[in-house]
């Protein structure tokens, strides 16, 4: 077992660290406060070619490896963990075209959406689905020149402006993917949602009314599609951990931080043993959650069957980031709940991970339903 980073992952690491500092950093209050998106970043995205990290590079992608995405989405959460889901995003939907599409359709669209020109959405979760595809009510018909789409799609992020959108629909009974241009008529998208946290990622429900795609957007041929929907979320797992363990990092500088200049009887309260403690525990938490997504990493670039060790490890992350971020808040005390101060905006941002990408309580039943016996 080999613990440390190549050489490589270690340079990219850093690169993308001083890349979030500087050009996310003036972001924060565009999306946090103001809930929008800034557009104006995604050339620079490009230009670091971040859309595209495991992809092969004849697709547009840098050619790296999944371990290194999640350092990107690591060091991206520290600053903004909300332009870290559109980061995710985009590779969720590429690895589609990657794994399933045919090699003229990923000529067409992988190397856009690494270059930024165009962008992707993923549809899966509908009003009355949650986490059980069985549940999928979203049809595709088929007709003499494509398939004719109906339904309806909920917390869809990017789709008020996205250019193309993987659609899991129902086609002949059983579930089938379709990638859907967004300009077709009879696609259209709700208002925006206004949420908690990761605010600035534009969620909108999307509806299909009789939304007509040709034959070749089918992918990967009919039928059995939730082999792919389980691939995929296993992507979005590891992408989502990484972020966790971003905040949970950013929450334990910041809690030090205070710690060392808000004073008490003279003293700094970081020389308090109740604060030694919290500390402690942050800081216990940050690694062991940083390790297993790690692990998860190498495991996805093994090639191996990740199901069950990306529900653990999504599971664990994301729960324990929400206890960090807790903790580093009640660090602060009462100036914990104050816009002033970032721990508020990352205690709101962990709380979401717990929710996004099947809740813990689904993680728990994937975990089981996979436990040796």
């Amino acid at each position: 077992m080999d613990f440390n980073l190549t050489e490589q992952q270690q340079m990219f690491k850093n690169s993308v660290k001083k890349f979030a500092e500087q050009e996310l950093t003036p972001l924060v209050d565009t999306m946090d406060k103001q809930n929008n998106f800034p557009h104006e970043i995604r050339p620079k995205l490009a230009a670091m070619n971040l859309y595209g990290i495991p992809f092969d590079p004849k697709y547009g992608g840098a050619g790296a490896d999944h371990a290194s995405l999640a350092l990107a989405l690591e060091e991206f959460a520290k600053i903004l963990a909300a332009m870290a889901i559109h980061l995710q995003l985009q590779h969720v939907v590429n690895d589609r075209f990657n794994k399933l599409a045919t090699e003229a359709q990923k000529k067409q669209w992988m190397p856009a959406i690494c270059e930024a020109k165009k962008v992707g959405c993923f549809g899966f979760t509908e009003p009355d689905t949650g986490s059980n595809p069985k549940m999928i009510k979203t049809v595709a018909k088929e007709v003499k020149d494509g398939y004719i789409i109906n339904g309806a799609k909920r917390f869809i992020t990017n789709a008020p402006w996205a250019d193309v959108m993987c659609v899991f629909a129902k086609l002949e009974g059983d579930i089938s993917l379709f990638f859907v241009e967004t300009n077709r008529k009879g696609f259209s998208t709700g208002p925006k949602m206004d949420k908690l946290g990761l605010r600035g990622t534009d969620l909108s429900d999307v509806f299909f009314e009789d939304v007509h795609v040709p034959k070749d957007h089918l992918m990967g041929g009919k039928g059995g599609k939730f082999d792919a929907l389980k691939d995929a979320m296993t992507i979005g797992k590891l992408c989502l951990s990484a972020q966790c363990v971003g905040l949970m990092q950013a929450s334990l500088e910041e809690a030090i931080k205070y710690s060392m200049h808000r004073m008490h009887f003279d003293e700094p309260i970081f020389n308090l043993q109740a604060i030694h403690w919290l500390l402690a525990e942050m800081a216990s938490r940050l690694e062991a959650a940083r390790w297993l997504t790690y692990r998860a990493a190498f495991l996805k670039d093994q090639g191996q069957d990740t199901i069950k060790d990306m529900a653990i490890t999504k599971l664990f992350v994301t729960s324990t980031a929400v206890d960090v971020c807790r903790w580093g808040m009640q660090v602060h005390g009462a100036y914990g709940i104050s816009k002033e101060y970032k721990i508020e905006r990352l205690f709101r941002d962990a709380k979401m991970y717990e929710l996004l990408e099947g809740t813990s309580e689904i993680q728990r039943e994937l975990i089981v339903k996979r436990l040796p016996r």
